[in-house]
């Protein structure tokens, strides 16, 4: 099978762009042919589909000079992106598409590309885009949706990087999709990590039978678990407020006889390292190589993920499951789908200190019940989350698109 894999970037960049490339390994690796389509940036690998990138527009700051106009037209309706995919497909002839985050660099207009040459389109969902304008439904520092907020209310409020501007060009592109129903024509099947995103989806109007629970995975083979630690505590992932990385600040000035080990940067970054610089208990590492991630893994007695946001999975839950570690996750979004709470890994209340310090607490003084834990969330990985498990029901969804268009 032919399938077109679209993405805003072709590197490893964020959780989604990590997903869309490991399972275009494993489609690869079951004799499918992937054939790429993003926006052209310098740290994209190599392909000769590249020639049909579209040009990069700017979206790490809000500029309102012509390249922020650019961008702006770029989210509503790109005809440069539907033209280039046109072009893709006249060479490429694939069979399917399977297409991820694709709002701002690219937009929708590709899914008219598409239909035009009787091509289906699966979508893997990766956050709350197609719910809300404030994609992580997050603001001010708490949950919010605002779908039903009207385009100057959601402007004014500047949920958007705190511009007037962006937030008035998230609510538009948004509110603009949703009349043209872009999304609800232009893809068969949308594929949801969780049910707690496929909850929302259908709140949000999504056709019910174009929903379907497809959770993330994991190959454990190459993941060597190591059940037991030093004792230390783990956070991986962004520091930015809606990761909790704060709240495990707070953890560990409670906990001064905890090591807590912090890997991973982000727009906290400075405000991070100076609070640790006055706890000798916590060690920021940065971010980490695949190897040394590992060793930190192995390091740990316990690994954290207290996600204040509606996490849309909990792919380092998963990953910290796949080395043999007990893990500790707020009951945000999907996260409490990821463990078998008691029997896997601990769910804890978002943002309670005191619960998520008693928990730590009782799990270092029971080294017998972390490796228990462990090896249970180890063996959850190798089924549940097996990569060959998703690989099948993947190609299941992918045969029945293709089928439902009348393509066998």
């Amino acid at each position: 099978m032919k399938i077109l894999s679209v993405h805003k970037y072709y590197f490893d960049r964020d959780g989604a762009s990590r997903y869309q490339l490991e399972v275009n390994r494993l489609l690869e690796s079951a004799g499918h042919e992937v054939i790429p389509f993003a926006m052209e940036h310098p740290e994209n690998l190599k392909t000769p589909w590249s020639k049909y990138f579209v040009s990069p527009v700017e979206t790490s700051r809000v500029t309102h000079a012509l390249g922020g106009l650019r961008t702006f037209g770029r989210m509503l309706y790109s005809f440069e992106a539907r033209d280039k995919m046109r072009r893709l497909i006249a060479e490429a002839k694939p069979d399917i598409a399977h297409v991820h985050n694709i709002y701002t660099q690219i937009s929708p207009s590709i899914l008219d590309a598409l239909q035009e040459a009787h091509i289906p389109a699966v979508m893997t969902v990766h956050d709350y885009h197609l719910v809300s304008p404030n994609y992580m439904l997050w603001k001010d520092g708490r949950h919010a949706n605002l779908r039903g907020w009207g385009i100057t209310r959601a402007t004014l409020s500047r949920f958007h990087k705190h511009s007037y501007a962006a937030s008035f060009a998230q609510t538009l592109s948004f509110k603009l999709h949703r009349a043209l129903r872009l999304y609800d024509r232009g893809i068969s099947k949308f594929l949801c990590p969780s049910e707690f995103v496929a909850r929302e989806m259908i709140a949000a109007g999504y056709p019910e039978n174009k929903v379907q629970v497809l959770p993330h995975f994991i190959d454990a083979s190459k993941i060597e678990p190591s059940q037991g630690g030093d004792g230390s505590v783990l956070f991986v992932g962004r520091f930015v407020e809606e990761k909790g990385v704060r709240f495990v600040l707070d953890l560990a000035k409670k906990m001064s006889n905890t090591k807590f080990i912090l890997a991973g940067d982000g727009p906290l970054g400075e405000e991070v390292r100076a609070r640790a610089r006055g706890l000798l208990n916590v060690e920021v590492t940065g971010w980490l190589g695949r190897e040394a991630l590992a060793l930190a893994y192995a390091r740990a007695s316990v690994v954290i993920v207290p996600s204040l946001w509606q996490e849309v999975f909990g792919l380092v839950a998963l990953e910290a499951m796949a080395h043999g570690k007990v893990v500790l996750v707020s009951d945000r979004g999907g996260l409490p789908e990821v463990i078998e709470d008691g029997v896997s890994g601990i769910v804890l209340p978002s943002g309670n200190v005191q619960f998520w310090k008693g928990a730590i607490e009782r799990a270092l003084a029971n080294p017998k019940k972390i490796q228990d834990l462990g090896k249970t969330a180890r063996k959850r990985v190798e089924t549940i989350y097996a990569s060959q498990k998703h690989l099948v029901a993947l190609e299941q969804v992918f045969n029945g698109v293709r089928s439902d268009y009348g393509l066998f």
